[in-house]
C-alpha cells in the first residue's frame, strides 16, 4: 500500500521520539501535518490540519492525557482516526482508550514495524491491536 496522498498528525511528549516518527514516516511516504508535545497542542494541530490520522501517546502530561484527547477528538467533527502508541500494558487503561473512541492501539514495544501496521489498518478502517495486546488480555 502506498503512503502517498495519506497525511498523520504526531502527538508524543517525547521530543526525540516525536521527531524520530515524524522523519520516518516522511521518508515511508507520508505527509506529517505536524507534531506536538502535549495534548492541548496536539488538539489543536488535529483540527487545524484534519489528518487521517493521528499518532497519540497515552501518557501526555497535560490536562486528561491521551485519553482526554481521544475523547475531545472524538466528539468533534474532525474525522481523523487515532492510533495510540503507548509502552502500557494495563488492560484496563487499553480498553479506556478504546472506550475513548481510538481506532487502534500500538505497544512501543512493537517497534516501528507494528506501528506501520496499525497505521495501515486504521487507515483502510479497521481496528488495529497489538497482537501482544490481544495475548496478555485474553
Amino acid at each position: 500500500m502506498t503512503n502517498e496522498g495519506r497525511s498523520v498528525a504526531i502527538v508524543e511528549d517525547h521530543g526525540p521520539l516525536r521527531i524520530f516518527l515524524r522523519d520516518v514516516l516522511q521518508q515511508r511516504g507520508w505527509t506529517v501535518t505536524g507534531v506536538a508535545g502535549t495534548a492541548e497542542g496536539g488538539e489543536e494541530l488535529i483540527l487545524e490540519t484534519t489528518p487521517d490520522v493521528a499518532v497519540v501517546d497515552l501518557h501526555l502530561a497535560s490536562e486528561g492525557g491521551g485519553e482526554g484527547l481521544i475523547r475531545r477528538l472524538a466528539d468533534s467533527d474532525a474525522g481523523t482516526k487515532v492510533v495510540v502508541f503507548t509502552a502500557t500494558t494495563d488492560p484496563t487503561e487499553l480498553q479506556g482508550v478504546l472506550d475513548a473512541g481510538a481506532d487502534g492501539i500500538v505497544l512501543k514495544e512493537g517497534g516501528l514495524p507494528e506501528l506501520i501496521d496499525g497505521l495501515d489498518a486504521v487507515t483502510r478502517g479497521e481496528r488495529y491491536v497489538s497482537p501482544s495486546v490481544v495475548r496478555t488480555s485474553g
